[in-house]
């Protein structure tokens, strides 16, 4: 086929039609989970349907008509939430100095952690009776467990399993969103001095039991 053939069949080749209804159910499906993060943003854990309509633009009956009830609703906004952090929870590599591996946990951990802070309640209040948001709070932490080994991965290879396992799991508990929510608001801290504080108790953690495991292997030796 000639250039010339290729090109007319490119010009001629209709274009897939995009049903216009489907466009417009998106964008309104868009616009109701982006005004329900507004509201929890704002203060309210669980906003009304009615605020939701009002804040969207839409019928509070539209809401239904795209969520089969609130749960779905609440498990939506969950998902967009932690899709729009997923490009801040890049692997660290695990070849780094000690110390640049610290920073970047924790400069991750804290752009995570602030970004949540106003989802803390909305989400502790709805994760009992949604299975759905409930697992996605579990595949979270699980995923974070995961950074965390990757990037300490040769320090934690010299441990035993069960130090291992305690070493990560302290270092989850004291860089969690539930120990920032602490740090922010019951002891009133600002997010620099929030940052080094949980700083200051994973390098902690970590030199501990890095030093553990140092000691055991060379008396295996």
């Amino acid at each position: 086929m000639s250039e010339t053939t290729t090109a007319a069949a490119a010009v001629t080749t209709p274009r897939p039609k995009i049903d216009g209804r489907v466009l417009r159910a998106a964008r309104t499906r868009e616009r109701i989970i982006n005004a329900t993060i507004e509201l929890i943003r704002g203060g309210e854990a669980t906003p009304r349907v009615i605020d939701i309509a009002r804040t969207a633009g839409v019928s509070t009956r539209s809401i239904f008509q795209h969520f089969d009830d609130t749960e779905a609703l609440f498990a939506a906004v969950a998902q967009q939430v932690v899709d729009s952090l997923m490009p801040l929870a890049k692997p660290i590599d695990p070849g780094l100095p000690w110390e640049e591996r610290l920073d970047a946990l924790m400069k991750m951990r804290t752009q995570v952690n602030e970004a949540l802070l106003p989802f803390r309640r909305a989400v502790a209040l709805h994760q009992p009776r949604s299975p759905k948001l409930a697992a996605g709070v579990t595949a979270g932490r699980l995923f974070t467990r995961e950074r965390t080994e990757g990037a300490f991965a040769p320090e934690l290879a010299r441990m035993s399993e069960t130090e291992r396992k305690q070493t990560v799991d302290a270092v989850l508990a004291a860089s969690d969103w539930q120990m920032w929510f602490g740090l922010r608001t019951t002891y009133g801290l600002d997010v620099e001095t929030a940052a080094a504080t949980m700083r200051r108790m994973v390098g902690a953690i970590l030199t501990q039991a890095a030093a553990r495991g140092t000691s055991a292997a060379s008396a295996a030796a």
